[in-house]
């Protein structure tokens, strides 16, 4: 692949390619997600089925974007899995991916990609006194690269390099875009418990506190420059040149040596080693609405107590601010930052081979740029902030269907991160020993609708929000996948029940009714 892609990744011209969100419909809404469902809500750490559950590994893969379908004649699936037909392979065994496998959306309007994931480690949560409080300590690596406001020539350059030879010679005035990546740890701290039961109504609460390190950022921020795309006459005209008429940007990355000095040591975890630091909040509510309590009321020694290991809710409403917060970067040592105001220059083919990794890259950019003005290597870079609100109904015993909507609270010229938006809704049949969903979501900002499947046999939970997608149906322009094991013990069931307990009136009725 030419080294322009590097070259226009990190000042960002950047590619809009074919995810769905990390939200994760099909599977973080089971009563048995166990700290899966954390990441939805906090409050879910209380009053679990689960006395103890642990997350051994997980991942999951997401991209959305308005720019580009993909096309190829073979799935994203096969791509992954490395099931290619040999047809589309070459005699080395290589995959060919021309650039007419992704094709274009030209429609004049500004163009935006969100893509990322994360990999869940080892995590734990524990219910105290008999459920009603809960305790967990999660732990993931995360990675996003967020792009907006990319103007479309922008967009254009880097879905098809160079190769856009009809509008070669053209100046493209009024360009601009933000774009950025981050890498990061987290290991957060949950608690949460029954705030209120007075039996047809039950309501939870909870917080998480997430301690993060900042691993990677590369970012550029460009305003109001052109470019063109010229033949190059050191290469007889066979490769091409970008034209850089003028250019206002600001840019910067972290050195390769960020991630691979790493150590989960205290100095890195407070942000004294790393090449960034920061801190992290969720909060959340859940409200049930019980009124078959007495189905799950039993007697003990004369005390009236719940089956634990039932769910007893007709339907739950979930409430939830999750990734308030930021990563301020300020070590010195691995962040290069710089400024430019450049005219009239060109990057080449030739300025960009064997660059030498991240550093290189940079200085190969600065020196075609005519060195630029450094920065001082000091900014924060905003968490995905997003309002996340479900509601689950019970149609009948183990038969569910939920609703869920995910909001990004992130402006989209705001620096940092951002979460995707969604609308889901996902009937599903649950169980402790399996499930299985079927949701149905529109994401990509609700432009893409779609439907996925997700299931969950023993420790092992897998799925995909975005069948479509995965299976390459409708030339998609978002997929995403995600799977992990995890385990737990499930709280027990009394011993003998006695349900002689009259019925029941809602907290909330009864409050009207003596009003």
């Amino acid at each position: 692949m030419p080294k322009y892609y590097y070259i226009l990744l990190l000042i960002g011209l950047c590619t809009p390619r074919c995810s769905h969100s990390q939200h994760l419909p099909g599977a973080a809404m089971d009563n048995y997600a166990g700290t899966q469902a954390l990441y939805h809500n906090p409050a879910f750490v209380a009053d679990s089925r689960y006395a103890v559950h642990a997350n051994l590994v997980g991942t999951q893969f997401y991209t959305a974007n308005n720019h580009v379908r993909y096309a190829a004649p073979y799935s994203f699936l096969n791509l992954i899995t490395g099931t290619v037909p040999d047809e589309y392979k070459t005699d080395r065994g290589s995959i060919l991916f021309p650039r007419s496998y992704l094709k274009e959306n030209l429609n004049g309007n500004k163009k935006y990609l969100n893509a990322g994931g994360d990999i869940r480690l080892p995590s734990l949560m524990v219910g105290l006194y008999k459920g009603k409080i809960g305790v967990g300590v999660t732990t993931r690596l995360r990675y996003m690269l967020n792009a907006s406001g990319i103007t479309e020539p922008m967009a254009r350059l880097i879905s098809q390099t160079t190769k856009f030879e009809e509008d070669q010679g053209h100046i493209y005035e009024n360009q601009s875009g933000n774009l950025h990546v981050n890498g990061f740890g987290e290991i957060a701290f949950t608690v949460g418990g029954v705030l209120l039961d007075s039996e047809t109504d039950f309501i939870k609460v909870g917080i998480t506190v997430k301690r993060l390190v900042g691993l990677y950022n590369a970012h550029a921020e460009i305003s109001d420059s052109k470019f063109s795309v010229l033949p190059d006459p050191s290469w007889n005209n066979l490769r091409e040149l970008i034209g850089v008429n003028e250019l206002h940007a600001n840019y910067a990355l972290t050195k390769d040596e960020a991630i691979s000095d790493f150590k989960p040591s205290p100095s890195w975890l407070l942000g004294n080693s790393s090449p960034g630091g920061g801190w992290g909040v969720d909060v959340g509510m859940v409200y049930e609405y019980r009124p078959d309590i007495n189905k799950y009321s039993y007697t003990e020694k004369g005390e009236r107590k719940h089956d634990a290991s039932k769910n007893k809710y007709l339907y739950r409403i979930s409430l939830a601010l999750t990734d308030i917060g930021k990563i301020h970067y300020k070590n010195p040592y691995y962040i290069l930052q710089q400024s430019t105001d450049t005219y009239n220059t060109q990057f080449r083919y030739n300025d960009f081979q064997k660059p030498g990794g991240s550093e290189g890259i940079f200085n190969a950019i600065n020196t075609a740029l005519n060195e630029g003005t450094p920065m001082a290597p000091n900014f924060k870079s905003v968490l995905p902030m997003a309002f996340q609100g479900s509601i689950d109904y019970q149609l009948r015993p183990n038969v569910y269907v939920n609703g869920l909507w995910v909001q990004n609270l992130v402006g989209q010229g705001a620096f940092g991160m951002k979460a995707e938006s969604i609308l889901a809704f996902t009937p599903r049949y649950e169980h402790k020993w399996f499930q299985l969903s079927v949701p149905i979501t529109l994401m990509n900002r609700y432009r893409s609708p779609t439907f996925g499947l997700a299931g969950r046999v023993g420790p092992l939970w897998v799925g995909t929000d975005h069948l479509t997608g995965l299976v390459n149906i409708g030339d998609p322009r978002a997929f995403n996948i995600y799977m992990g094991l995890s385990a737990g013990l499930f709280r027990k069931p009394p011993k003998a029940q006695n349900q002689c307990w009259p019925p029941r009136e809602s907290f909330f009725k009864r409050m009207f009714n003596r009003n």
